[in-house]
Parts: C-alpha cells; sequence; structure tokens
C-alpha cells in the first residue's frame, strides 16, 4: 500500500529517539484517520518528570501544539509560517535543536537539526522519485544529499520481529500512517536485505523440519514461534515501561492494547529545491468527501488511560486502591477493538482471559500469570491460522496439547502418561502416524508408524 502520511522523522546520526511512544505522532495519526478536530491537554511522566501536553488540530488551521515541564520551561511549541504554513520547534534547555515543517494540509514537508550555533546541520525531506515516496536526506559528513529507500517490509512475522531485533544501521526511522518505518542508503539497504534472505532461509528451514527426527528435546521440537505473542504481533505490545496519564482526556486518540506494565505508529518527479516540493504537497486537492464533525469524548468514561507506541489505550474495569488494574477488565484501541479482556492482578494479566492480534482477531485465550501464558489456553498462530490447545508454561505450549492446521486437519497430539513419559503422535497426509515416545529429559527412546486405515 505503501506510505500515505509521515507524522515524525529522526535521523540516527543526531537522535536516537525511536519514536516509539511520540505522542505527536499519536495525535497527528489520529487526525489523518478521520481529519476530525482534536483538541486535548494531557500530563504524562516521562523520565521521572511529568510533561504538559497542549494540542489543537483540525482542518484549514495551523495546529497548536505546545509541550512544557512542571516548571514552565518550553520542550516544543508549533509556531506559524507563511501561506498557512507552521513548523514544530524542539528545544535542548534554551537551545533549537529540531524543526519539523508542516504545510497547511498538516502534511510533513521537512525535517531539521541544528547545531549549537544554530545551523542547520541534517535535514530529512520527502521526495517523489519515479512515482515511488522517498527521503532526500543530508548531514555534515555527507558532500552532498542522498536518496533514502524504505525498507521493506518481511512477509513473515517472524522474520519482521528478528530485523526489528538485529538491524540498527540505518539513516532515518519515520513515523508514517503504516507505521514505524526504516529508511537507508544503498549500502544499509544492501545488507538489510542480506539479513532479512538469511533469516528467511532460517525460518523456511525451520518450517521444513518435522516436530520429530532427531534426539533433541521434545519442547524443542514443537514449533513454539508459531504461538510466541510478540513475534506474532505486527507491532510489538511490550510496553513495561509506558506510564498512565493523570489528567483528563476529553479526545479519543489510542491504537492498540496495553498498560503500563503489559503488553504490550512533497512531490517532485527527481530531485529538485525544496521549493517545489513544498508547493507540490500544498498543491494536493483537499478532501472531497462531508467533513465528520468534531470528535466527541467517549461515551462511557473509560477507568483508566495508558500511553504506549504513541497511542492512547482505555480501560474499562475494576481497579485497586493504587489505580492498578485488578479483577476483571478490558482494554480497548483506538478504535474500538478490544486488545485483552479478563482478570487483571497488579496491573498484569492474571488469572483467564483473551487477547486479540490488532485485526481483532484472536490471538490466545486461556489461563495467564503475571502478562505471560501459563496454564491452559488455546493460542491462534498469525503465520498460518493453525491452533494449539493444551497446557502452556512461560508463554510457550508445552506438555499436553493438540496442533490443529486451519483446514481443521490435526497436526499432531501430544499426551504425557503417569510414569513421566511423553508421546507424540505426528498425523501424516498419508493417513499414517508416527509415535514417539520420549522419556523425562524429553530424549526419544522409541518410535513407530501405524496406518489408520488398518483399523
Amino acid at each position: 500500500m505503501g506510505v500515505k502520511y509521515f507524522y515524525n522523522f529522526c535521523a540516527a546520526a543526531v537522535d536516537k529517539d525511536d519514536l516509539s511512544g511520540d505522542i505527536l505522532s499519536a495525535v497527528r495519526k489520529s487526525y489523518f484517520d478521520d481529519f476530525g478536530k482534536i483538541r486535548d491537554k494531557i500530563t504524562l511522566d516521562s523520565d521521572g518528570e511529568s510533561v504538559l501536553y497542549e494540542y489543537d488540530i483540525e482542518k484549514d488551521k495551523p495546529m497548536k501544539w505546545v509541550v512544557k515541564d512542571l516548571s514552565g520551561a518550553v520542550l516544543q511549541k508549533a509556531e506559524t509560517a507563511e501561506n498557512g504554513r507552521y513548523h514544530v520547534d524542539f528545544y535542548r534547555g534554551n537551545d533549537l535543536y529540531k524543526r519539523l515543517l508542516f504545510s497547511k494540509l498538516h502534511t510533513l514537508l521537512k525535517a531539521e537539526y541544528f547545531d549549537d550555533k544554530g545551523a542547520v546541520s541534517c535535514y530529512i525531506e520527502p521526495r517523489k522519485v519515479n512515482s515511488e515516496i522517498r527521503l532526500l536526506y543530508s548531514d555534515a559528513s555527507l558532500a552532498q544529499p542522498v536518496i533514502l529507500s524504505e525498507a521493506p517490509e518481511a512477509s513473515d512475522i517472524r522474520v519482521g520481529h528478528e530485523l526489528r531485533e538485529r538491524f540498527t544501521d540505518y539513516t532515518v526511522v519515520a513515523s508514517t500512517s503504516e507505521g514505524t518505518v526504516l529508511y537507508l542508503t544503498d549500502a544499509q539497504l544492501e545488507r538489510y536485505l542480506s539479513l532479512k534472505e538469511e533469516l528467511e532461509n532460517e525460518f523456511s528451514f525451520e518450517d521444513e523440519e518435522s516436530f520429530i527426527g532427531d534426539d533433541a528435546p521434545l519442547y524443542q521440537r514443537i514449533n513454539v514461534k508459531d504461538f510466541n505473542v510478540k513475534r506474532n504481533l505486527s507491532s510489538a505490545l511490550d510496553i513495561s515501561e509506558a506510564k498512565e496519564f493523570d489528567y483528563d482526556i476529553s479526545a479519543d486518540e489510542p491504537s492498540d492494547e496495553v498498560s503500563a506494565v503489559e503488553a504490550g505508529e512533497a512531490e517532485t518527479a527527481e530531485i529538485t529545491d525544496t521549493a517545489e516540493t513544498v508547493e507540490a504537497a500544498e498543491d494536493a486537492p483537499a478532501q472531497t468527501e462531508e467533513e465528520p464533525e468534531e470528535k466527541e469524548s467517549f461515551a462511557v468514561e473509560p477507568d483508566k488511560r495508558i500511553m504506549a507506541d504513541g497511542a492512547v489505550y482505555s480501560y474499562f474495569g475494576e481497579l485497586d486502591e493504587s489505580g492498578n488494574r485488578s479483577g476483571y477488565g478490558r482494554t480497548v484501541t483506538e478504535i474500538g477493538r478490544v486488545a485483552y479482556e479478563g482478570e487483571y492482578a497488579n496491573d498484569k494479566r492474571s488469572g483467564k482471559g483473551a487477547y486479540f492480534y490488532r485485526d481483532g482477531s484472536l490471538c490466545y485465550s486461556g489461563e495467564w500469570s503475571e502478562n505471560v501464558r501459563h496454564g491452559i489456553g488455546v493460542g491462534v498462530s498469525a503465520r498460518d491460522g493453525s491452533m494449539h490447545a493444551g497446557r502452556f508454561v512461560n508463554n510457550k505450549p508445552e506438555g499436553n496439547g493438540v496442533r490443529i492446521g486451519a483446514d481443521g486437519v490435526v497436526k499432531f497430539v501430544c499426551k504425557e502418561l503417569d510414569d513421566g513419559t511423553t508421546v507424540l503422535m505426528n498425523y501424516q497426509p498419508d493417513d499414517t502416524v508416527i509415535i514417539s515416545r520420549y522419556d523425562s529429559s524429553g530424549k526419544k527412546t522409541g518410535e513407530k508408524t501405524i496406518s489408520l486405515t488398518d483399523f
């Protein structure tokens, strides 16, 4: 589908922010979702300090945006410019170090970084090159600006997770309508694609392996990666460092499940000058659909709101004396989808509950212990739609269980016997069953094949 809107940029050479909890991105995303007016005032704890955010964004008006600490010092502020444009300035102490320039349509046109003398030391600018939106980038180390390419998304969720974990050599990270996207130089892209291919081959090999076949412990043979919460999510929902809002919010503006401890988003045909790029962006056609009414506050006020990954999540349910989720409750995404519903204890998923993917489909339903799947439950693989019903230990299927494909065909059944041994019955496409027995350490002690058609 491709990136339609940019919300924020960070240049890795001068800014280590990964945009994972960027409120500016969250506000802009909420506006572009339906072009409705958003106005709010919130406080948020950041690095042990309380920060006040005030903003107002609506169609055909420059955005109002100011961020202050408790002493009143300005950390970020929007300033109007000519022709309806505006820019958001970022400060460290009294020094301006970053500026984002926006068009009158709220499109992000350019990011600039400043050195200690106030001169531009780095800039990032969207450009359309051969019908593809890319980024023009320059910093003090470059003789001339370079064009950056978007890092392609991996089709396999497991590969995507590993890429995010292991690939850190990027030039720009952008918060966009398609989520957080890395932008790379040609040399970085070559290394990225090489790692991506390596990981795809690695996981392809894993998929081809049988659940049986060597003397590795049994728990290592059951392909637990298919049922790993973080690997299966299109965005990891580990927000243990997120902070709760302590100021009442009146506008609706989130993205996916989570909690303070729970689990867990210009145009020229070639590189010409900036003016042409700005004008092209501002000449884009306005919305032809009927403008939606201003956003209203929640019909039912949530019992708690949490900020994470640049989004606000709403919780409806029981709280303990400390304001932690304890008892039964529901955490809801910005578009009203349930992300988790069930039992909590001390702000963590504990007890029985159901957890859902971003698209609203079921990820896991069953027993939890301190935010991990632990007990009896059913997991659904995001990769192939197969299900695993049985016992989970520390987020992984282990022991008694059955794996069923998305087509309803039984893949295998695992049964623990009273003597401490385990039997694995692996069902084959030719209607035979390979039955393997394992001792208490997981070592295979025997195997035989039977035909179901012989009965």
